[in-house]
C-alpha cells in the first residue's frame, strides 16, 4: 500500500495531524483499490459484451427479443384469457420484466462465474471478486436496450413522467443488492456444484412470488408477507412508481431496501474474500 500522503507534513502540524495521517492514508488506499476494482469490472464487462453475441444475426438485441416475446405471451394471456384488468398492462408488465430479467440472468451467470473461469484463480494477483460483479454488470446493457421500448409504451399510454430521472438511483440499489448476492452464490458454487442448479430452481419459484405480471394489491392479506419479504417486490414497485404513477418510490421501504442492499454487498464481499484462499484447492 502506498505511503500515507501526510507523512511529509510531520513537522508542520499539531499532534492530531500525526494521528490523522495514517487514517487518511488508509482511506485513500481503500478508495484507490475500489476505483481500480470497478475499472477492471467495467473493462471486463465491455470485453464480454463485445464478444457475447459475436457472429449472431440479432446481436445485442437477442435479450430484448426474449423480453418482448415474454411480454407478448403475458399480455395476451392476462388480457384475453385470464383478465387481470390492470390499466396500461403492457407497460405495467414490461417495467417488471426489465427488472426481473436483469436479476434472474445475472444471478445464474454470476453463480457459476468463478468455476467457469477457474483458470484465472491460478493467476497470482487476479482479483476473483470481479468475476461475479462482471456477470451482474453485463446484463445491465440489456436494461438500457429495453428502456427505449418501455418509454414508447409509456408515451403511448400517456404515462411518461419526469420521475423517470430517478431511475439511476433504483438501478444502483438493484446493482448493489445483486452483486452482494452474486458473491455469496459464487462462493457457495465453488464448494458445492449443485448451487447453480438450486439458484435456477429458486428463480423459477421466485418469479411467481414477485409481482411481475400482477399487482401486489390483488394478493390476499395472509400472503402479503411472502411478497414483502422478497426484495424484488420493493424494487419492481419502485420502478412502477416512477414509470407509471409519476411519483417517487415509497420512502421507508426503499430506504430499508437500500440499507439491506449495502449490508448484503458487504457480507457477500467479506464471505467471498474470506473463502477465496480455498478456491484453488476446489477448482
Amino acid at each position: 500500500m502506498a505511503k500515507p500522503s501526510g507523512v511529509r507534513l510531520a513537522d508542520s502540524g499539531p499532534a492530531l495531524t500525526e494521528i490523522e495521517k495514517p487514517t487518511r492514508g488508509r482511506e485513500s488506499g481503500r478508495l484507490d483499490r475500489l476505483g481500480r476494482f470497478w475499472d477492471l469490472v467495467l473493462h471486463l464487462a465491455q470485453r464480454e459484451t463485445s464478444s457475447r453475441h459475436r457472429f449472431t444475426l440479432l446481436g445485442w438485441t437477442w435479450p430484448l427479443a426474449r423480453q418482448l416475446a415474454q411480454l407478448g405471451v403475458l399480455v395476451f394471456t392476462f388480457s384475453h384469457i385470464v383478465k387481470l384488468e390492470i390499466p396500461d398492462f403492457p407497460a405495467f408488465v414490461f417495467s417488471g420484466l426489465i427488472a426481473w430479467s436483469w436479476f434472474a440472468s445475472s444471478l445464474v451467470t454470476a453463480t457459476g462465474s468463478v468455476v467457469a473461469n477457474r483458470n484465472l484463480a491460478f493467476q497470482s494477483g487476479f482479483p476473483l471478486a470481479v468475476l461475479p460483479a462482471v456477470a451482474v454488470a453485463v446484463p445491465l446493457l440489456d436494461v438500457f436496450f429495453a428502456l427505449p421500448v418501455l418509454a414508447v409504451l409509456l408515451a403511448t399510454a400517456g404515462e411518461l413522467h419526469a420521475t423517470f430521472l430517478f431511475l439511476p438511483v433504483i438501478l444502483v440499489v438493484q446493482l448493489v443488492l445483486m452483486t452482494g448476492i452474486a458473491w455469496l452464490f459464487a462462493t457457495a458454487q465453488v464448494f458445492l456444484r449443485d448451487v447453480q442448479n438450486f439458484v435456477t430452481l429458486l428463480l423459477l419459484v421466485l418469479f411467481y412470488v414477485t409481482p411481475v405480471f400482477y399487482d401486489r394489491s390483488s394478493v390476499p392479506d395472509e400472503y402479503q408477507w411472502v411478497l414483502l419479504a422478497n426484495p424484488m417486490t420493493t424494487l419492481i414497485e419502485a420502478y412502477r412508481s416512477i414509470f407509471l404513477d409519476g411519483s417517487l418510490p415509497a420512502a421507508k421501504p426503499f430506504a430499508i431496501l437500500a440499507l439491506v442492499s449495502i449490508g448484503v454487498a458487504a457480507l457477500g464481499y467479506a464471505v467471498f474474500r474470506r473463502s477465496e484462499d480455498g478456491f484453488v484447492d476446489e477448482l
